[in-house]
């Protein structure tokens, strides 16, 4: 079973969403961060309250991996968010 995290995002952070992918900007620190297609995917399901069963379900739909890489992947974007202070959890 899952951890259901709900990873919150912090409010200085805004993202601009490009061809490629994205751009996070943190107003405050003023870093910014290039998002990949899949990295935004994950930043979306943040910003949308996702439970992380729901964030992997659409990982495994658009990439076609299964469930452990999905949920692998999102962690370790995350652990990376929350080291640079983008988002927290719940």
């Amino acid at each position: 079973m899952l951890p259901e995290k709900i990873y919150q995002i912090n409010p200085s952070v805004v993202c601009t969403e490009l061809d490629d992918g994205a751009v996070l900007l943190d107003v405050e620190t003023k870093y910014y961060y290039h998002l990949n297609d899949t990295s935004l995917l994950i930043w979306n399901g943040f910003r949308e309250k996702l439970k992380i069963s729901q964030i992997a379900s659409s990982l495994i739909q658009s990439y076609e991996v299964d469930e452990q890489h999905a949920v692998k992947s999102i962690f370790q974007f995350a652990q990376q968010l929350e080291e640079e202070g983008l988002v927290t959890f719940s």
